[in-house]
C-alpha cells in the first residue's frame, strides 16, 4: 500500500461527506459535484458530516514518486 503522505496532487478537492450507505459514501465536493465512492476508499473513522481532502495523480506522478522513494532508500543503505 502506498503511503498518502508521500504522493499527493498540488490541488487536492476539498469534499464533505454527505451520507454512508451500506459500501457507498455520497460526497459533495467543494466546487458542487457530487460523487459516490465505495467506503473502502475512505479513511478509517471518517463519518457523515466529515470534511476529507481528494488527492488525484498521473500514473507519470506516481512512478516518478516511487523512483524517488526507492533511491532514497538505496541512499540511506547505502550511505
Amino acid at each position: 500500500m502506498l503511503n498518502p503522505s508521500l504522493i499527493t496532487s498540488e490541488k487536492p478537492l476539498k469534499a464533505k461527506i454527505k451520507a454512508i450507505s451500506g459500501a457507498v459514501a455520497k460526497i459533495a465536493l467543494s466546487d458542487g459535484q457530487n460523487l459516490d465512492v465505495n467506503v473502502k476508499y475512505l479513511p478509517k473513522g471518517v463519518t457523515t458530516g466529515d470534511m476529507v481532502y481528494i488527492s488525484m495523480v498521473s500514473d507519470k506522478q506516481l512512478n516518478l514518486g516511487r523512483q524517488e522513494i526507492a533511491r532514497a532508500v538505496l541512499d540511506e543503505i547505502l550511505g
